[in-house]
């Protein structure tokens, strides 16, 4: 049994749909990895790239769109795992590498977008890359960036894995049509819900789901199914354009918070959802939505969960009172 073997069947149980990205030889280039939250695909990754360490000669680039201190974001999920299967006396953790001890593969964590700038000319620089990882890839909405690593993925040795592990997003996503209008031979999919991972999950977690579920269904297809959006006309904002805007780390230093409420008139299952988002102002009065938090609630509903919020983020309650005034 091989190293990879090893820390595969050690006390883990793997979900079937993942089996497919232990393959030591793969036949695919590309494994599109899909799913809402508590789906799995972060943990059946990172296993998968733990696995793949204990193969020699592997170079794996971790990257996000932004990525802020690894060490405390990203690599302690990999820590964990290391724990959990015992095996992380083999491997040297910096604050930016995991590297196995026993075979010198590595995986390098890095951001796409710095404080210094766009990186992918760095990126696509970095010698005997195997295996490019782009997490949370709904975040990355310009495909010459992907293509630009995409094509220095080309090691001569070894097979070459390029995984898109994401949360789907608007159907306007480039990655929407490169890989799901016309499904490709040369693309693994994996795709996975929270009710495939009930046995990893707390009964807390479950019974949010199932709330949303019942209070904002769009809502609860998009987060925890992880079904594609489509973008109406007449929006001022698309979802591309949010997803181009959202940040990894925002400012705490806030000039204001508030909680915003636009309240529905009834709680019908054809009703229109209250909304309610968690808006804040920074000293240089630019704008941010800390949280939506927008559903089909009633009265009590909705005043509860902005209160809540309220009480988080230490904010103002702001709501409309005569449905328009």
């Amino acid at each position: 049994m091989s190293g990879a073997e090893a820390v595969a069947g050690a006390e883990v149980t793997l979900l079937r749909q993942y089996r497919p990205l232990f393959t030591a030889r793969p036949t695919w280039r590309y494994a599109f990895v899909t799913g809402g939250r508590g789906s799995g695909k972060s943990f059946h990754t990172a296993l998968a790239l733990l696995n793949l360490t204990y193969e020699p000669g592997h170079v794996i680039l971790f990257t996000r769109f932004t990525m802020v201190a690894a060490d405390v974001s990203i690599i302690p999920e990999f820590r964990e795992k290391m724990d959990r299967l015992g095996v992380a006396d083999d491997f040297e953790i910096t604050a930016r590498e995991i590297v196995n001890r026993k075979t010198g593969s590595r995986i390098l964590f890095r951001g796409i977008q710095t404080s210094s700038g766009n990186q992918t000319a760095r990126l696509k620089s970095i010698q005997g890359v195997t295996t490019w990882v782009l997490d949370e890839a709904e975040e990355l909405v310009d495909e010459r960036t992907f293509e630009t690593i995409d094509l220095s993925i080309r090691h001569k040795q070894l097979p070459n894995r390029v995984i898109l592990v994401l949360n789907p997003a608007s159907t306007e996503h480039f990655l929407h049509r490169m890989f799901v209008e016309t499904r490709r031979p040369d693309t693994l999919y994996v795709h996975t819900t929270w009710h495939d991972n009930r046995v990893n999950l707390s009964q807390s977690f479950m019974d949010r789901a199932a709330q949303t579920e019942q209070t904002a269904p769009e809502r609860y297809r998009r987060i925890f199914l992880g079904e594609w959006g489509t973008d109406t006309g007449g929006l001022l904002w698309t979802r591309a354009d949010i997803d181009r805007a959202r940040l990894a780390v925002g400012p705490t230093d806030w000039h204001r918070v508030v909680v915003a409420i636009d309240p529905a008139v009834t709680a019908k299952e054809t009703s229109d959802e209250t909304g309610i988002i968690v808006c804040a102002v920074d000293k240089e009065r630019r704008g941010y939505v800390l949280e939506d938090l927008s559903g089909r609630y009633s009265p009590n509903d909705w005043a509860s969960v902005a209160v809540t919020a309220a009480r988080k983020y230490n904010a103002a309650i702001v709501a409309e009172t005569n449905q328009g005034g």
